[in-house]
């Protein structure tokens, strides 16, 4: 089963025609919601990476969380695919080729995580007074996601993303397809190839 398209957000910045939401507390909330998806999607990876090791202990669900980068994770789940299909069938090129988008897709994600996770929620004065309203966006000493121009004199304005909730939603949204295809993966290649007891996945 293919994983349905995805794109990013366009995010534009503010203006007095491009107005961020009223407050900070639907920027946190939205926030609160995609980091608690991502995670969830990060428990179900471990536990994809336990079967495809053939592993009936919670340990290599442990030692997988060990690893910090998730860059690294990605390519551990790479190599424990390619063992369990060379050992099981080489030739299931339906479930390697899922497994392999899955991970793609999980690391094109990563950045947008990361600008979900290291934003902050803020607002700025527009002519007349007025507020831009709240968007999240980089801070500014985040030397990588801020351009090297300022807009106005304000340096905040260099960011390189504005989020409005619809915006961290749509990722958010992303991530909980990731969650359910990771899910679907563990269920299929269990039962074509009976590695584990589903009770292992549970204790």
């Amino acid at each position: 089963m293919p994983l349905p398209e995805w794109e990013p957000t366009e995010t534009l910045l503010p203006s007095e025609t491009n107005r961020g939401e009223k407050n900070a507390a639907a920027i946190h909330t939205a926030v609160g919601f995609a980091l608690s998806q991502w995670e969830h999607l990060e428990s179900v990876l471990a536990r994809l990476f336990q079967l495809l090791s053939e592993s009936p202990s919670f340990a290599a669900c442990r030692g997988y969380g060990m690893v910090e980068s998730s860059r690294t994770r990605a390519e551990m789940l790479r190599a424990a695919r390619e063992v369990f299909f060379q050992r099981h069938d080489s030739s299931d090129t339906e479930n390697i080729t899922a497994v392999e988008s899955l991970i793609a897709a999980y690391e094109n994600a990563l950045q947008y995580r990361n600008n979900i996770a290291h934003g902050m929620a803020t607002a700025f004065p527009l002519k007349g007074g007025q507020l831009s309203g709240y968007f999240l966006c980089s801070p500014s000493y985040a030397t990588r996601k801020v351009k090297a121009q300022t807009l106005k004199g304000l340096y905040l304005l260099g960011a390189k993303y504005w989020y409005r909730s619809a915006d961290i939603r749509h990722y958010a949204d992303w991530f909980t397809q990731l969650l359910g295809e990771a899910m679907r993966l563990i269920q299929v290649i269990n039962a074509k190839y009976s590695v584990l007891d589903p009770a292992q996945f549970l204790s």
